[in-house]
């Protein structure tokens, strides 16, 4: 049986998704393999705020079937509004 070790993540919360997780930052235990869309299913923010909630992995936008790694900085963005 193979082992699973886990990797910390560092996740950072910028303008309503700040407001929703109630912290600015946390570190989160995840195992290789874990996308972006499945901490954002296990924090409930896709329910909260859908398509709008953009993130990036160590400063690069990034879609949610892209895949962390140990040590990586997970931002959970704003939505862009322009004018």
């Amino acid at each position: 049986m193979a082992e699973v070790f886990a990797w910390k993540i560092h996740l950072r919360f910028f303008g309503p998704a700040q407001d929703q997780a109630g912290v600015k930052e946390t570190v989160m235990a995840v195992v290789e393999g874990t996308t972006v869309g499945d901490v954002i299913e296990r924090l409930q923010l896709g329910n909260w705020m859908g398509d709008r909630l953009k993130t990036a992995i160590d400063g690069r936008i990034v879609n949610k079937d892209e895949l962390l790694y140990d040590g990586a900085e997970l931002a959970f963005l704003p939505p862009v509004s322009g004018g």
